[in-house]
């Protein structure tokens, strides 16, 4: 086994060559690097830096994220996913305001106790803001650790995660944790990747179990894919004769919570609501039966995680006013004032007239 001296020296040495060029690369501000690694959760690495400096720039430090409301974080987050981030992060900026006085705590057993910080990324922050000696364990670091070492195990049981967190927390050793840490992460992304690793190019390419035996594909072993459920849904953006149009924030246990949404409706089927479909659908929102015109429909494919949406969209231009009923959950909106709503990206895309 390469002892942790090796190893570290090896990746060091690689890494003063290849050093990534990221907005977060050299920062020590906690509350800064706490955005970019939970922005990092599930989101590639390029995406994330379009949004990392706008959202700094709204909330620059953690008092204004923990001041501001839910709907501007969410609407601050549009794009990004994964919305259960977000209100986290606020709801962990308020903690951090009023329990710790606006002060990050230091070390990864106090910081794993914040929502939407886990185990990879408590020792991220621990590391990169405080030097807190621990190796952060995401897929990237999964990846070397099993192909370097030749380790065919199950890396999502409590015997596989120890397994690797305690090898890679040897091979960290007495190295700085923030460069060891940052050198993983790098590897990981330009040479160690999941398909078609960069072999030649990599520090441990000589003495890496998987390359030498050519077994790379195969680690670290696959999980099984979940089966995705299949959604239809139709979202109706109406217009009527102001200009004005329908929408509702989601507030159920499901996808894209908290967001803002048109009309909605939701069938078994991925064929397209007919016209007459569509008037008793609206008309069970507002008072009267206007005249409707279907100007526009269109549908997507919109994969998530364990769910694939089959998303159809409908522009609808009404004669009159439109005039709520008592029971209806949804608002009133002048068109030109959607944009300061949070909503889905995909529906982002196809709101506006």
């Amino acid at each position: 086994m390469i002892s942790k001296f090796n190893f570290a020296s090896l990746l060091i040495d690689w890494s003063d060559q290849n050093i990534r060029k990221l907005s977060w690369r050299y920062e020590k501000d906690p509350y800064k690097i706490w955005i970019s690694e939970i922005m990092l959760q599930q989101t590639r690495t390029k995406h994330v830096e379009s949004y990392y400096q706008k959202f700094l720039q709204k909330f620059p430090n953690i008092q204004s994220l923990a001041k501001s409301n839910i709907d501007s974080v969410l609407q601050a987050w549009e794009g990004m996913g994964y919305y259960s981030r977000a209100r986290n992060l606020h709801n962990t900026a308020q903690i951090v305001v009023k329990e710790f006085g606006s002060k990050f705590p230091a070390t990864p057993h106090e910081l794993i106790q914040l929502p939407g910080i886990g185990e990879y990324t408590s020792a991220a922050i621990a590391s990169f803001a405080f030097e807190y000696p621990i190796a952060a364990i995401d897929g990237n670091v999964i990846r070397i650790i099993t192909r370097v070492f030749g380790l065919a195990i199950d890396v999502n049981n409590i015997y596989g995660k120890k397994t690797i967190r305690e090898i890679a927390n040897h091979c960290l050793g007495n190295c700085k944790s923030s460069l060891f840490n940052q050198a993983m992460m790098d590897l990981g992304a330009q040479v160690c990747i999941s398909k078609y690793p960069k072999c030649d190019k990599c520090p441990f390419g000589k003495i890496c179990i998987a390359a030498m035996n050519e077994i790379t594909h195969e680690l670290p072993l696959k999980k099984p894919k979940p089966k995705l459920k299949n959604r239809n849904l139709h979202y109706v953006i109406v217009k009527d004769s102001k200009s004005k149009g329908l929408i509702r924030k989601r507030i159920s246990q499901d996808i894209w919570k908290g967001l803002y949404e048109p009309l909605l409706f939701e069938t078994r089927t991925p064929k397209y609501l007919e016209e007459d479909q569509l008037k008793e659908l609206i008309c069970k929102e507002i008072k009267g039966r206007p005249g409707i015109v279907v100007t526009e429909k269109k549908r997507f494919t919109h994969l998530l995680t364990h769910q694939k949406l089959m998303v159809h969209f409908y522009k609808i231009s009404v004669a009159k006013p439109l005039i709520l009923k008592n029971n209806s959950g949804y608002l009133i909106q002048s068109l030109k004032n959607f944009e300061n709503f949070a909503f889905p990206r995909i529906v982002r895309k196809y709101i506006n007239f």
